[in-house]
């Protein structure tokens, strides 16, 4: 099934980064070993805690092949081999070093998926199909030790023979796929999951331009709460037996890019230029991970931002030469350290404390579901004359 999700879509726009400067992979493997030969009980590839386990077939169920054997794999990345399963409906697991990354540690269940942090999947696969969309490929985020172990299928659900996830296989929501997506071509999968209180949310990408794309999801979605701590290669069915898996990455974090929208058109200042603010970092309240900055503002020049729940576009308020973007109730951030000067650079920034937002009535904590916005007062000097002005306005909806 497909799902259409408007509230989401919009949430990808204030999710969206810029760059992957802040995303660090934490598990990955190339598939470095010996060519020809089972991979069971090798140790290569980094963050993990255990050796490849693979079943069946005496553990040969998979091996390591390259392009100088047949099949070819058309997405082979170049670095060692890939991981070719020769015998259907069995598997290769590698569970996952949760220690060396407390930051996305459940202490609750000792597996990662901790609310506020965000991951990301991604590998090459492919499906060399026979005839027959009767069957399932892909990597499993598993539960080794649960009775019920598989806590999502990353790939091609039951029977589809499209790209999409499976959310706690066989035994929780009908699987969700992209619709016109071929999984018997080679494909890279990059899957995205923000792991908030309650359900989590999951944006994939197919063949995506960059390892860690910004916007426009082929899939954006929510899923059941995610805890895993074991990863699981696996395929079945009636298609034939060979599915190719290769360079498997693990990561967490994300870009210090923006989120969330711009609105409400600033005057000039006298610069020239329009102030401008931007929120970055993360809108998922519970991270408390946001930054605001101020630019083109004229240099040397004291500032604070300001916050409210509401939109305004009000001209000259006070005598200002600007124009205040917020309506309602505005709150300003005038507490010690917060008071700013724009230095040689013209330009401020706050780091912010969502659990201490100001309002004109005391401080608030900002939750999930809330849309807040944010402007910034300072000052400015006009033909010899002291006035103030304000940047444009943005806002974030928190997740």
């Amino acid at each position: 099934m497909t799902r259409s999700l408007p509230g989401l879509a919009a949430a990808s726009l204030l999710l969206a980064t810029a760059a992957s400067a802040q995303v660090t992979p934490v598990c990955t493997d190339t598939f470095e070993y010996p060519i020809g030969s089972t991979f069971h009980g090798l140790p290569g590839g980094t963050g993990w805690s255990n050796n490849w386990y693979v079943d069946g077939g005496g553990n040969a169920a998979y091996l390591t092949q390259d392009n100088t054997m047949t099949p070819n794999f058309a997405l082979s990345d170049g670095v060692g081999g890939h991981a070719v399963q020769q015998f259907t409906w069995n598997s290769a697991y590698r569970q996952i070093d949760l220690a060396a990354h407390p930051d996305l540690l459940d202490t609750a269940t000792n597996m990662w998926g901790r609310d506020g942090a965000v991951l990301w999947v991604s590998y090459s696969i492919e499906k060399y199909a026979g005839g027959t969309t009767e069957g399932y490929c892909g990597l499993s985020l598993w539960k080794a030790g649960q009775s019920l172990p598989e806590a999502i299928l990353l790939g091609s659900g039951w029977d589809l023979d499209e790209w999409g996830i499976d959310d706690e296989g066989a035994t929780g929501r009908p699987p969700e796929f992209v619709a016109g997506s071929n999984a018997s071509q080679a494909a890279r999968l990059v899957y995205r999951i923000d792991c908030l209180p309650g359900d989590e949310r999951v944006q994939m990408w197919i063949d995506p331009a960059t390892p860690y794309p910004t916007g426009g999801a082929d899939l954006d979605t929510t899923i059941v709460d995610l805890k895993f701590n074991e990863i699981r290669l696996s395929a079945g069915g009636n298609f034939g037996d060979t599915v190719i898996f290769d360079d498997i990455e693990i990561a967490k974090g994300t870009a210090a890019g923006t989120v969330g929208t711009n609105y409400c058109a600033a005057n000039i200042n006298s610069t020239g230029a329009t102030g401008s603010i931007a929120a970055i970092g993360s809108a998922i309240a519970s991270a408390n991970n946001l930054r605001l900055e101020a630019s083109s503002l004229p240099n040397s020049s004291f500032g604070f931002f300001l916050t409210s729940t509401s939109q305004g576009a009000v001209a000259n308020p006070g005598g200002s030469s600007g124009v205040l973007c917020l309506g309602g109730a505005i709150g300003r951030y005038v507490g010690p350290g917060e008071i700013l000067n724009s230095g040689g650079n013209g330009t401020f920034s706050l780091q912010l404390d969502l659990t201490q937002t100001p309002t004109p009535v005391g401080l608030v904590s900002i939750q999930a579901g809330e849309t807040w916005n944010f402007s910034a007062w300072h000052r400015d000097a006009v033909g010899g004359s002291t006035t103030s002005n304000f940047t444009d306005g943005v806002e974030v909806t928190f997740l």
